[in-house]
């Protein structure tokens, strides 16, 4: 029978793998989305100061959330919810600078939210799936 820490390790890697995927699944869906919206806001001026900011609001978010998760993963929950409070606060500037430019800000607040809870709920599974397989071999 494979140790407890050899189990969770596995998991683990398995679990990284799989986020992986998933945050290039959200970041393609999410890119399409900004492409169409940036396409319809091209038909008439728009700020490209408040453009600018979105961009860099996203960025931080994905970031954020990324490293938190990871940052989670490793045990360090403290540190990982302090990455995960800044990445709640990229979020809405850049959500507030969509809104001001056109964009439909429920589509982006359904994504963010699909996209933390897919990395946060697989987590929990993660953990519950880890405490079964050590709570069975007591």
């Amino acid at each position: 029978m494979v140790g407890n820490r050899a189990f969770a390790a596995r998991n683990v890697e398995v679990l990284r793998e799989a986020q992986t995927a998933l945050n290039v699944a959200f970041g393609a869906i999410l890119s399409a989305y900004v492409g169409v919206s940036l396409s319809e806001i091209d038909n008439h001026p728009f700020d490209q100061r408040a453009l600018a900011w979105f961009f860099l609001g996203l960025a931080v978010f994905i970031l954020c959330l990324c490293v938190g998760n990871s940052v989670i993963l490793r045990g360090d929950y403290r540190l990982g919810a302090t990455f995960l409070l800044f990445a709640g606060v990229a979020a809405a500037a850049a959500h507030h600078e969509a809104i001001a430019m056109g964009f439909e800000g429920a589509i982006l607040r359904i994504l963010s939210a699909c996209w933390v809870v897919g990395l946060l709920g697989s987590n929990a599974v993660l953990t519950a799936i880890n405490y079964i397989h050590h709570r069975n071999r007591i």
